[in-house]
């Protein structure tokens, strides 16, 4: 909220309040010295703490009109300060002729107010200059706050911006990678003549563009939907491999509608074939698994290829969407690669948040 919006009604509150206080004090000193409670007194002498809202009104108006920031802040202030003796003139002299007006009219008392001047400005002139320079702290203070409130705002606004720019180029990359080998492959079935497979797989291709192209306009899909889509690549996949290809998808069905970033296993599971399945002819089987606890969805792929752990590469794509769920969920996240010793293989276990 504004100061300009906020000062309208927070500056009466709190010197209606001060005013309030001070009475109170008054009344405890009154009991406390065990005399009768002179109110008229009371009212009369508080007075000068409601004087203070139209005076903080000026002294905020003054700050605005006339900032303590640079160019020129020596001067700003120099002129600050002739301004307050100015202000704190104003208030002793209305402070001094509305006690002397009241006491005359409730009291029956005729205080000249010449004279309540002369005393009231040897004892609060000082007073009153100090309390202009504290109402030109507080709403140093106070735009000193909003600017820092909004420069945090638009911080998070800049990081969340850089964050869906990453993003986007991530998915970006994520896509062309898989495209080039299934247009190289259909290349391939077509020089041999086998039409027919490559029709298919263009088939499957164009399904998975249309799908792809459509969740990927979103940071998050349900999962059941990321596993259609991963379906379709398994089938171009299976043209390609035909009996050297095995897969399973053991998904509970309570975890269908748990949310997960879009084309997250796409990459995992290709990773798995070109190093588990492409460089053997025995054939090659690819899990792929769900489970969670109660804050935790946990995705799993595995392969049996790999003879040993240390023949795992670590591929764009799986380095790609390691940076994504960095960047979607910071340390909520992680990615764990296991041999699945004594079997041959690996299984890579994608650990997030669970979203439903």
């Amino acid at each position: 909220m504004k100061l300009d919006k906020l000062k309208y009604w927070l500056i009466p509150a709190f010197w209606i309040v001060v005013t309030c206080l001070m009475i109170g004090q008054d009344l405890l000193v009154y009991s406390l010295d065990e005399k009768p409670v002179s109110w008229p007194h009371i009212l009369i002498m508080k007075t000068k703490w409601l004087l203070y809202i139209p005076i903080s009104f000026m002294v905020f108006w003054l700050a605005k009109k006339i900032p303590l920031v640079q160019p020129k802040l020596f001067r700003k202030l120099v002129l600050h300060f002739c301004i307050s003796l100015v202000v704190s003139s104003i208030a002793v002299f209305f402070n001094s002729l509305i006690v002397a007006l009241l006491a005359k009219y409730f009291l029956n008392q005729n205080i000249g107010a010449l004279f309540f001047l002369k005393r009231v400005f040897s004892f609060s002139f000082f007073n009153e200059f100090i309390n202009y320079w504290l109402l030109l702290a507080v709403y140093k203070g106070i735009n000193f706050y909003q600017d820092y409130q909004l420069s945090q705002t638009e911080k998070a606004r800049l990081e969340k911006q850089l964050s869906d720019t990453k993003l986007s180029a991530l998915k970006i990359q994520l896509q062309p990678h898989f495209l080039f080998n299934t247009h190289h492959n259909i290349i391939g079935l077509m020089q041999k003549g086998d039409t027919e497979k490559a029709t298919k797989m263009l088939i499957k291709l164009s399904d998975l563009l249309r799908l792809s192209l459509k969740e990927n306009n979103e940071d998050l899909v349900k999962l059941k939907n990321e596993i259609h889509l991963l379906e379709l690549y398994l089938d171009i996949l299976k043209i390609r491999f035909e009996d050297r290809l095995a897969c399973k998808i053991l998904i509970d069905n309570s975890l269908q509608e748990a949310f997960v970033p879009p084309m997250l296993l796409q990459p995992i599971v290709e990773n798995a074939i070109k190093y588990g399945v492409e460089p053997f002819s025995k054939q090659g089987e690819i899990e792929i698994s769900a489970k969670n606890t109660e804050t935790q969805l946990m995705l799993s792929v595995k392969d049996n290829g790999i003879e040993t752990f240390s023949d795992f590469k670590f591929g764009i794509g799986l380095m790609n969407t390691q940076e994504r769920l960095k960047n979607l969920f910071g340390e909520e996240t992680s990615i764990n690669i296991l041999s699945n010793a004594p079997e041959r293989g690996v299984c890579v276990t994608i650990t997030l948040p669970l979203l439903k």
